[in-house]
């Protein structure tokens, strides 16, 4: 594909052709005014073509304007693949104009200092003013790592992994060049994770010290709401505190969600209302006045030479210190079968068919979460992946979490647990559309609306 545009700005005439997969940038001066035109081709596609221009001129009618040129595509018409090819073109396009943006502020900031800066953000970028402050403190640290800075101009990085590499290089010292590969090919919500953990390793206190500065910036605050009246609650805390946190709040939606009735339930965001409530108001935090039993799920592998845990971790892979295990360790119940330890069985076989807490304790260490859509592992529920009736038994091996809506895509929809080469488990999708027979009353719909279509 080759296509060529034409501007005329302020008596002069620029042109830019785009061609095929590169990049090029020009530099042209308009005949009447000092005009400087930069153009950056920024990410070209055989469905879309998008250029950021940054001018400077007298002429303000056509400063600092950004078009994007694409080829029409009717969506409706379109391939899968040429809708999926759209989208990843877009997105390269974000991230590199993201970049640019980033550079821009970067020097602006340090022209006209940063509250300045943060204003031009509100007031021109139309951006709210925590996401304005935070676009600025990115586009500061990116400075300070240009192999990042670089693929995020590239298209390479995504914005939001070069923001977790900004934040981390702020807390501290970190290896860009180690982190580089994992930010182009994971999620932001994975990278974070291995963010996290390189952080852990590069500690030389085992974490201590960050856990600690966590702890100290621990905030809660309660509020009336002017506009409408009600309470308004908010809250930083540690990764442990959190992590049980998060645990009784999980417990108690699940608890109600089960009361509920069917045909009426709450929402997600009024149910957890509803489990807050209840765990702040009730004695012990159950209807009843007992106690809430609030399991924190540590995961650590022992090393039988120095017997020794390390690689202590939360279910979610947040590293935590030795020191934070060994406290934790003396109020914990200990599951030493997690890794087929002597203690406790495994493998029950057919003698049950529900999942051990032992066995439970170890799917969540394995599975981490559903291995169909990843919900938490506590809306999660055991599954058999050779059916129990069918002589499946109920070992580990046999066995995998999948939340509600997954577990009914395999019993209901013939969808498939496949086992990775890595040795995780995944949900395929099955291979056959099945055919989907109208509902007997339709039929009869049909019959009373065109019955001489019927007779034929």
């Amino acid at each position: 594909m080759c296509e060529t545009w034409l501007w005329h700005l302020g008596g002069g005439f620029w042109m830019g052709v785009g061609c095929g997969q590169f990049r090029f940038r020009c530099r042209t001066f308009s005949v009447c005014f000092t005009n400087v035109v930069i153009c950056r081709l920024v990410s070209s596609h055989p469905l879309g073509i998008l250029f950021a221009m940054d001018t400077t001129a007298m002429d303000r009618r056509v400063a600092n304007k950004v078009r994007v040129v694409m080829p029409t595509l009717s969506v409706g018409e379109a391939t899968v693949k040429e809708l999926r090819d759209r989208v990843q073109s877009t997105i390269c396009g974000e991230n590199q104009l993201a970049g640019i943006r980033a550079q821009a502020l970067a020097e602006l900031q340090r022209r006209t200092g940063t509250a300045l800066t943060e204003v031009e953000l509100r007031e021109r970028g139309k951006k709210p003013r925590r996401r304005a402050r935070l676009e600025v403190e990115t586009a500061r640290e990116l400075e300070k790592l240009p192999e990042t800075s670089k693929g995020l101009r590239e298209g390479d990085i995504s914005y939001g992994n070069a923001r977790i590499l900004a934040d981390a290089n702020q807390r501290g010292n970190i290896d860009e060049k180690e982190l580089l590969g994992d930010a182009r090919s994971q999620s932001p919500d994975k990278f974070a994770a291995t963010v996290r953990k390189h952080e852990q390793q590069r500690s030389k206190d085992d974490g201590v010290s960050k856990l600690a500065h966590q702890r100290s910036r621990r905030y809660a605050k309660i509020r009336t709401a002017i506009e409408d009246g009600m309470t308004v609650l908010y809250g930083r805390f540690d990764p442990i505190t959190g992590a049980r946190i998060e645990t009784a709040l999980s417990k108690k939606m699940n608890e109600l969600w089960q009361e509920e009735d069917p045909q009426n339930r709450a929402t997600p965001g009024q149910r957890m209302a509803d489990a807050l409530a209840l765990l702040l108001t009730r004695p012990g935090g159950n209807k009843d006045g007992s106690s809430q039993d609030v399991k924190l799920l540590v995961i650590a592998e022992y090393n039988t030479i120095s017997q020794q845990l390390h690689n202590a971790r939360l279910e979610n892979g947040t590293p935590i210190p030795a020191t934070e295990l060994r406290r934790l360790a003396c109020d914990a119940q200990i599951l030493p079968a997690i890794f087929r330890g002597p203690s406790v069985p495994m493998d029950l076989g057919m003698a049950r068919r529900k999942a051990s807490a032992t066995q439970r304790a170890a799917l969540i260490a394995r599975d981490r979460a559903c291995i169909g859509c990843g919900a938490k592992a506590d809306w999660c529920q055991s599954h058999h992946i050779i059916h129990w009736q069918d002589g499946g038994p109920t070992n580990l091996d046999n066995m995998c979490l999948l939340c509600s809506r997954c577990h009914h895509n395999v019993h209901d929809r013939d969808w498939q647990i496949e086992k990775t080469p890595t040795g995780a488990y995944r949900l395929r999708r099955p291979p056959t559309k099945r055919t989907r027979l109208p509902h007997p009353t339709y039929q009869q719909h049909r019959r009373t609306l065109h019955p001489a279509k019927q007779r034929k």
